[in-house]
Order: structure tokens, then C-alpha cells, then sequence
């Protein structure tokens, strides 16, 4: 049998006391490894209880269980969540031939218990020959297993070594350009563990065992946080119903499952969208102007500033501003996304904004 063992997330640490496996103590001999410095104790002999515990002074996670030798283990896995990471995302139109640059920058609490690693978002293009280095940071793009898109991933490295930022810190420079508009995507962001699990073998697991910890990895390993990347495919030679239909869809269906979008607002939005379509289908130019000024008319009554350009690239940004304490019918990002993509179809109509 055969079964992934993956590190589950602090955040859920109610689930897991929920589901901690009910067994008697079995006394045995074992290994035990150290929460807290991962080193590991043989010959140990004691009461052992298999299942999945929390240690509340590290944050770690213990996996007790016995191996196909009838030996115990008692191994610990370090999530890599135990930072707290701002992302912040920049976006403009450059001046070759329809490129737009994104920019980003990470930064990590100083109240973090790990250094950040690295992270990965999904996206739809990169153009070819971006130089992504920056320091220690690298850029890399992968192909998923399903489905059109790619991964892009930023990690650090210092030769063949893992590095971090560490807590407190901040990396600017992570770039990277693609002929696609921004749309709002989660970035999968993981600290760096300070050691290796102690798991001898997959094998080794029982059945009972290894329900409880595919139960577990269900939730994934990482911090996620919201960023702006390309995920608006720009078709050549320029389709504005091709453009304005994938941004309707991005808002029905990714806005409004990530919580990012009132339902009225993003039904109001759709029924612009529909009219836009129509009219770019049918030729209707000037409709179409008319209503693609409606919907960005719309966007800045949540945001007023939501049409100005960040001409400071590097500057620290929560994504809200001086709004952030005040309720919007739409996340500020995500508002900035959809008025710029707005903005580049106006551009390719003779619209002067």
C-alpha cells in the first residue's frame, strides 16, 4: 500500500485533535524523533499510541505508528506555514510591442518562526527570455499536469543550497513580462523547515493510520495570498469579444469564489460584459466604448483611485490603502486588475484615456 505523506498547515490544528486516531497504548521499542531538533532516539521502550498528535511548543506534527518489523516510530513533520508573508504586485504596459511587466515584492513578519523559501502561483503565459534572477531569487516556469496554464515559481537559492528570507526582511526585483492581462490568482507561499522528517517508509503505515494522514493532507502546506499575474489570454491579432468574455468569466467564477467580489455587484458587472460582447461581435464600436466606460465607472465608485498608476514600484502596499478599514462591494487588487485590462481594450479601440 502506498500513501502520500504530506506536512498539514498550523491553521488547522482543531481538525487534527478531532481526528487523532482512539487506540490503546501498545508497549514496544522504537525510534523517537526530537520536535525540536529533529534528531532521532533508537532502542526506545515505552507505551506507544499510533495516530497524529500536535506538540503545542513547537507547532510541529508527531506520527506515531509501527513499521512492517513490528518497531515503532514516532516521527515529526514541520509544517511550512509558520510565516506570515505580504505579496504585493505591480503591473504596466511597456513599450515593446504589447508587453505588460509584472513586478513583485515578498516580505516575511518579524513575528515568523521560519524563513520563506519560496512561492508559486498559477498563470496563464510568460514571454520567452525574461531574465528572472534577482539576487538569490530565481524564476522558474513549469507546465501543470492538467490544463492550459503554467506555474510560475520563485524560490531562493545560493548555489545548491535551499535559502530563505528571513523574518522581518523584504525581496523587491521579482519580475518577469507576458503578452496576457492581469487577473487575481492565490500564490502558494512556503516557509523553510528546519529538518527532515523522520518517515522510514510509506509501507510502513497502516491502513488506519494512513486514512487519518490522507484526511489531513487534504489542506495543502503553504500560506496562500491573493497577487495579480497574466491570466487573461490577449489573442493575435487582438479580439476584444475574446478579451471581455475570458474577464467575465474571470469575474462570475474566480472573483466570486474567492470572496473578492460581491455577488450584486459581479451580476451588475455581468450584465455590462453581455452588452459589451454583443456589441463587440456586432461591430458596434461606439456601444461598445460606452459600455466599457460604464463598467469602469462602476469599479471607481468602490475605489476612487482605482485608474492611477503606481509610480513608486517598490513601495510596501497592502493592496487597499487608506480604504482598507472601509467596506467595499469589491477588493481593491482586484478592482486595479479588471479597471487596467478595461483600460488596454479601450486603448486598442482609439480610446484616449
Amino acid at each position: 500500500m502506498s500513501v502520500t505523506i504530506r506536512v498539514v498547515p498550523v491553521v488547522f490544528l482543531a481538525f487534527v485533535s478531532c481526528l487523532s486516531l482512539v487506540a490503546q497504548a501498545e508497549i514496544g521499542t522504537g525510534t523517537v524523533q526530537d520536535p525540536v531538533t529533529g534528531k532521532l532516539t533508537n532502542g526506545v521502550q515505552q507505551d506507544w499510541n499510533q495516530g497524529v498528535v500536535l506538540d503545542p511548543q513547537t507547532g510541529n506534527y508527531i506520527i506515531t505508528y509501527k513499521d512492517a518489523y513490528g518497531f515503532f516510530n514516532s516521527s515529526v513533520l514541520e509544517p511550512a506555514t509558520k510565516i506570515t508573508p505580504n505579496l504585493t504586485a505591480q503591473f504596466r504596459l511597456t513599450n515593446q510591442d504589447g508587453l505588460i511587466e509584472y513586478r513583485y515584492a515578498l516580505s516575511n513578519a518579524r513575528t515568523s518562526k521560519q524563513g520563506i523559501k519560496g512561492f508559486r502561483v498559477l498563470v496563464s503565459s510568460v514571454a520567452p527570455g525574461n531574465p528572472m534572477k534577482t539576487g538569490n531569487w530565481e524564476g522558474m516556469v513549469a507546465p501543470t499536469v492538467k490544463g492550459p496554464n503554467f506555474y510560475l515559481s520563485w524560490f531562493c537559492s545560493q548555489g545548491d543550497n535551499v535559502c530563505s528570507l528571513l523574518p522581518g526582511r523584504r525581496q523587491e526585483g521579482l519580475r518577469m513580462t507576458s503578452r496576457d492581462l492581469p487577473g487575481i490568482s492565490v500564490a502558494e507561499i512556503k516557509g523553510k523547515t528546519t529538518f527532515i522528517s523522520g518517515l522510514v517508509a510509506e509501507r510502513d503505515v497502516s491502513s488506519a493510520l494512513a486514512q487519518q494522514i490522507n484526511d489531513l493532507t487534504s489542506f495543502k502546506d503553504f500560506v496562500p495570498r491573493n497577487t495579480a499575474v497574466p491570466l487573461i489570454p490577449v489573442p493575435k491579432p487582438f479580439d476584444a469579444a475574446a478579451v471581455l468574455t475570458s474577464m467575465q468569466k474571470h469575474v462570475n467564477q474566480d472573483l466570486v469564489a474567492m470572496k473578492l467580489i460581491d455577488p450584486a455587484l459581479a451580476s451588475q458587472l455581468d450584465r455590462l460584459f453581455q452588452t459589451a460582447i454583443a456589441a463587440a461581435k456586432g461591430g458596434n464600436t461606439a456601444a461598445m466604448k460606452g459600455n466599457l466606460k460604464d463598467l469602469r465607472q462602476m469599479l471607481k465608485r468602490e475605489h476612487a483611485d482605482v485608474d492611477k498608476d503606481d509610480d513608486d514600484w517598490d513601495k510596501e502596499d497592502d493592496g487597499k490603502g487608506k480604504e482598507k478599514d472601509k467596506s467595499r462591494l469589491i477588493d481593491k487588487l482586484a478592482a486595479k486588475v479588471l479597471d487596467f485590462d478595461l483600460k488596454y481594450v479601450q486603448k486598442h479601440l482609439g480610446h484616449n484615456d
